[in-house]
């Protein structure tokens, strides 16, 4: 999967700027707060319809503007794309997909697949249960437009019920439907754990290979699957629908007296261990940055073996959070991968020299392309 080129019109600080990048790696340097990160932001939200950094599109619209809008041309199993998102403060959000209108953004979800690693990534290391869902929805929801369909419904029978759980109490009227509504639940929901439980298998073995290699095989790493029950590697959908038809029959009367919803794969969490210590509490920085990584490449070699193509690798300023064994560890494993960097400080090029480099030069909202290297 290559990016042919970004077409930016009143996005962030561009008015507007075409960019096209080549098939390895692409460099996009310069000072800070010129507009490199925006590039990135833009090429992410072209991919899953989402910004990294903000929830509002209209944070995204130039100053003084009523809109922006997005132009990407990209190229996946031989074919070539093209996507086009608009957003106006009066109409909303618009999304079309080689030249057919689409009614959700969702739907450009796997038409191009990208990993994004910025500093914000070490959140799925250190941080909330809800990062490392979002982590792990993204990736599945790229990967498997299923998944897509049924965490859209089951999230919707969540809100719902949450609604209704919080009205139950002067509006009677609910009562009976609980049981149709845990019924539907226990059946989506078993598909997402399901599912999830498989990902988490496949990235688990791609990142122990990868903390083995950065490591030199002085750490382990090992991602466990945490959920509304215990399991095994022979679980199945059925399994899991029984164990969460099991938990919600059994918790109505709680979840009715604290009116939330207390069973399902919306309080999942997986957990990144270290040494067999979790990474949140017992790992250094370096540590955490160094499961982060081996996090990344592992999801590119999944998402590889399911598209059966490599991503498109946007990394955020990460190579200043990382020491230069790591740089170089990284730099090496981008063969065959569209990769566009943002950076201040020199790279390491000689350690490259034998890939594919375009340079762009960001200053005040413009692109300047520098020689290839």
């Amino acid at each position: 999967m290559t990016v042919q080129d970004l077409e930016l019109i009143n996005f962030r600080n561009y008015e507007n700027q075409k960019i096209s990048f080549g098939n390895g790696i692409n460099i996009l340097y310069g000072q800070n707060a010129q507009g490199k990160t925006n590039i990135l932001e833009a090429l992410y939200i072209a991919s899953t319809g989402k910004s990294h950094r903000t929830n509002n599109y209209h944070d995204l619209i130039k100053y003084n503007c009523e809109g922006f809008e997005l132009r990407l041309r990209s190229n996946a199993n031989g074919r070539e794309n093209s996507i086009r998102i608009k957003y106006s403060r009066e109409k909303g959000r618009f999304l079309e997909i080689n030249g057919i209108k689409r009614d959700k953004i969702s739907d450009v979800l796997g038409t191009l697949n990208m990993i994004l690693f910025s500093p914000e990534t070490l959140d799925v290391v250190k941080g909330s249960p809800a990062e490392r869902r979002k982590f792990l929805d993204i990736l599945l929801c790229q990967t498997d437009r299923q998944y897509l369909y049924i965490l859209k419904r089951y999230n919707k029978l969540i809100k719902n019920k949450a609604a209704a759980l919080k009205k139950w109490k002067n509006e009677k009227k609910y009562e009976d439907i609980f049981s149709v509504w845990n019924e539907h639940i226990a059946a989506l929901g078993a598909k997402i754990s399901y599912l999830r439980m498989i990902a988490l298998k496949k990235l688990d073995g791609y990142m122990k290979e990868e903390i083995k290699s950065i490591t030199s095989g002085l750490e382990t790493s090992v991602l466990q699957y945490k959920t509304y029950c215990e399991f095994d590697e022979d679980s199945d959908e059925d399994f899991f629908r029984e164990k969460l038809s099991e938990k919600l029959k059994n918790g109505i009367e709680k979840e009715l007296n604290i009116s939330q919803c207390l069973y399902g794969p919306h309080r999942d969490d997986f957990e990144i261990l270290l040494n067999d210590l979790n990474s949140r509490q017992f790992c250094s920085q370096g540590q955490q940055r160094t499961l982060a990584l081996s996090l990344i490449l592992a999801e590119l070699f999944y998402t590889e073996e399911i598209k059966d193509e490599k991503p498109v690798l946007l990394l955020d300023d990460v190579l200043s959070e990382l020491d230069l064994k790591r740089q170089e560890y990284l730099l090496r494993g981008l063969s065959d991968v569209q990769t566009i960097i943002t950076t201040t400080d020199d790279l390491p090029f000689e350690k490259i020299k034998d890939k594919d480099i375009k340079r762009f030069l960001i200053r005040e909202g413009t692109v300047y392309i520098s020689e290839n290297i």
